[in-house]
């Protein structure tokens, strides 16, 4: 292929690339349906479970960066429009984030290129891993400082002090008023954190874990508000970051992307779903416990890499050690994602089927008479799609590798073809996941019942049953 490479000493090698036998490809539904659930709950892309569980069984930095930057957008795009229509979603503070955050897209994309070809693969897996580290356990820590507040007063959530503060202090014209949000901030404070967003979305493949707390935090946004909204911005960073990812690097393997998917958008919808089942601090707890345990793996991961680097020596078997903990510390963060979704979920449906207004208290989804039929269709669809791309899993290696090395309209072609692969992807199959879940009936609560929840606990579905037995809520539904 002639003409000027697109990605020049920075692109990815075949070899680089691996076998997916079906450990692997178990390995990855789980790794999909776990941090798909994760992600719908607490509106983050899932990438700090995500990425680290692909490095976990031998994906390289880059690859699970740019793997997981294609999975997330589309999926960000079905949770993003779940939660758009419970009302979780704040436009334009979504608009205004993803515009900054794609300037930080591209500047983080430039900064792994650079390590990449200063310090190889490995040298990307120790970077990923460090800020891993250091960032997850700030985060963490704030999330469960609210938490414990929270549960100390038995109120819903903590307002962020600091969010009123520059509210009442920071008003740098324009100031803009977020109707969702519930809060009027000057855009001065929109861009920067955007642009941070964008930045570690493109260098460690996560966004959300910055995005959600900054926009709770410095913005003030309620957490069902912030969660919902970062699903909106990570559509446009991991669309765009996609692109580039796949011009620049050729590093976007589909073949990860799509076995993630596969259950990842059943995952996500009921991590949505599971939003209208709890008090609002609950995301936090969900999302500190997580991110604590996945610190736990990379920090084992580290010793490794620097010895691979020639950093530092150490016992052979000390490393062992350690790197045979990183991937059982990454199954255990996945496992401890169910009993805080599903859990709150299946008592609250569990209490209102007991007190027979299960069917009242649900959102009833719209098919018409149609679902099976649909089902049916989109599984057959779903089912052909994947047979195609796996009859030979090494095409697609061979094709992604190359577009680097073609010349750059071609390139440019390829992998705006790779973005709309994916979106294409995931409207097949997310379609088919939607339908399952109605299917079995698992779907958000009603906004009245939900709210109820969030102010007063479980306390608050019996004063909302008492409503609808004396028809007062009859005119909401």
């Amino acid at each position: 292929m002639g003409g000027l490479p697109a990605g020049g000493l920075s692109a990815i090698p075949p070899e680089a690339f691996i076998h997916i036998g079906w450990e692997e490809a178990l390995f990855l539904l789980a790794l999909g349906f776990f941090g798909g659930m994760l992600s719908g709950f607490i509106g983050s892309g899932g990438a700090f479970v995500l990425t680290p569980g692909m490095m976990s069984i031998g994906v390289p930095g880059p690859v699970a960066i740019a793997s997981n930057m294609c999975h997330k957008f589309p999926k960000a795009m079905i949770g993003a429009w779940r939660r758009m229509k419970v009302g979780h979603l704040d436009v334009k503070l979504a608009i205004l984030f993803a515009i900054s955050a794609i300037a930080g897209v591209q500047v983080g994309i430039y900064v792994q290129r650079l390590i990449l070809k200063t310090l190889g693969v490995t040298g990307t897996n120790l970077y990923v891993s460090l800020a891993f580290v250091i960032v997850l356990p700030i985060v963490a820590a704030l999330c469960l400082r609210d938490v414990l507040k929270a549960r100390k007063y038995g109120i819903e959530d903590v307002e962020p002090q600091l969010a009123k503060k520059l509210e009442q202090k920071f008003r740098i014209p324009p100031m803009i008023h977020f109707k969702t949000a519930g809060r009027r901030q000057s855009l001065w404070l929109t861009i920067p954190c955007g642009f941070g967003t964008g930045f570690l979305a493109a260098t460690i493949a996560v966004g959300g874990f910055i995005g959600v707390p900054t926009m709770i935090y410095v913005i003030g946004a309620p957490s069902f508000v912030a969660s919902g909204t970062e699903l909106g911005v990570a559509f446009v960073m991991g669309s765009t970051g996609t692109w580039t990812w796949a011009y620049f690097v050729g590093a976007v393997d589909f073949r990860l992307t799509t076995l993630i998917l596969a259950t990842s958008l059943i995952g996500v919808q009921i991590g949505a779903v599971g939003t209208t089942y709890v008090r609002q601090y609950f995301i936090k707890l969900a999302m500190a416990t997580v991110m604590l345990i996945v610190t736990c793996s990379r920090a084992c991961a580290i010793p490794g890499y620097l010895v691979e680097l020639g950093w530092i020596s150490l016992d052979e078997s000390i490393v062992n050690t350690l790197n045979s903990l990183v991937f059982p510390l990454m199954i255990l963060a996945l496992i401890s994602v169910t009993p805080m979704v599903l859990i709150p979920m299946l008592n609250v449906r569990r209490t209102l089927a007991r007190l027979g207004v299960l069917n009242e208290a649900l959102v009833v989804p719209k098919h018409k008479g149609r679902l099976i039929p649909k089902t049916i269709l989109f599984f057959t669809l779903t089912a052909l799609n994947y047979y195609l791309l796996f009859r030979d899993q090494w095409a697609w290696v061979e094709f992604i590798t190359s577009i680097p090395h073609a010349p750059p309209l071609t390139a440019a072609l390829l992998s705006t073809a790779v973005v709309f692969l994916a979106i294409y992807w995931s409207i097949v199959h997310g379609t088919f996941a939607h339908c399952v879940l109605d299917l079995v009936k698992i779907t958000a609560l009603r906004d009245d019942l939900a709210k109820k929840i969030s102010e007063k606990g479980y306390e608050g579905i019996h004063e909302w049953v008492a409503s609808v037995k004396s028809g007062g809520a009859t005119a909401s539904r």
